[in-house]
């Protein structure tokens, strides 16, 4: 059985470094996953205050997850590339956010899907510090339940998933339908890390898979501390057992960026490799 690996909240230092590693595995890369709860609106503060926090500077998110990220800032541009997978009626789009100025631009990539076609509300997204080499979109693994999308960074694969609510009952088919995925010959060469809000108690998730016959394949990195302002922790990650240093992965909240009173009932948790 794959342990849940547990960390206590360190603020103000976690994630610091003077000088940026050179990025080669899942683990060398600081991310974080939140449930924005976004509004419909794009003018929201959410994204232009807390998100922005999340991912500014050299000691930001480079990967930051969002699920229920609602409506894009105004100032996120469309791309031209075309990033939806062929065949998958899912649809994902390539944005560009400048954090910086006209002169001295600083680029972030969104990996946007707009899954919530009602209220707008409950979409995912993936702000990367770089542009993704390949996107994933993963059907849901039943009828009811959101689909899972991914980017690929040269053999890194970072997913980002919220599972049904009233206790994720899907939690554990998405986690084997993601396992499933990258299974197959043409991408087990991949590293791959899930992370969102699964709605549902790490060790419970954990037994789950033990059921799926895939706990040997995944381990569960979660944080010793609720996730979400009611209690409870939710909010956690997945990560391939093949990836480099996976047993090193260890995570806590988040909250040292920011700046700002938060704008969600969850808060956001980062992940890292110990020692760093």
């Amino acid at each position: 059985m794959k342990k849940i690996i547990t960390i206590f909240t360190v603020f103000g230092m976690l994630f610091y470094s003077g000088v940026k590693p050179v990025i080669a595995a899942v683990t060398d890369y600081r991310i974080v996953t939140w449930n924005l709860q976004g509004s419909s609106a794009a003018s929201e503060s959410k994204w232009n205050i807390n998100v922005r926090q999340l991912v500014s500077g050299s000691d930001g998110a480079d990967i930051l997850m969002i699920q229920e990220a609602g409506s894009l800032p105004l100032t996120a541009v469309q791309t031209p590339r075309q990033v939806q997978p062929v065949g998958i009626g899912i649809p994902i789009n390539e944005y560009t956010w400048n954090l910086g100025t006209t002169r001295r631009p600083d680029i972030r990539y969104i990996y946007y899907s707009r899954v919530d076609v009602g209220a707008n509300r409950v979409n995912l997204a993936i702000v990367s510090r770089q542009q993704a080499d390949n996107v994933f979109v993963i059907r849901p693994p039943t009828t009811i339940s959101r689909p899972v999308i991914g980017i690929q960074i040269r053999n890194d694969v970072f997913l980002t998933t919220h599972s049904l609510a009233s206790g994720g009952p899907d939690s554990a088919a998405i986690v084997r339908s993601v396992n499933m995925f990258f299974n197959q010959p043409r991408f087990n060469h991949l590293e791959w890390f899930l992370a969102g809000d699964l709605n549902r108690s790490p060790s419970r998730l954990e037994n789950d898979l033990i059921l799926e016959g895939i706990d040997r394949d995944v381990t569960v990195v979660a944080p010793a501390v609720a996730t979400q302002r009611s209690g409870g922790i939710l909010d956690y990650g997945v990560i391939s057992a093949r990836a480099a240093f996976a047993s090193a992965l260890t995570c806590s909240l988040f909250l040292q960026r920011m700046r700002s009173q938060l704008s969600s009932d969850h808060l956001p948790v980062g992940f890292f490799k110990g020692g760093q």
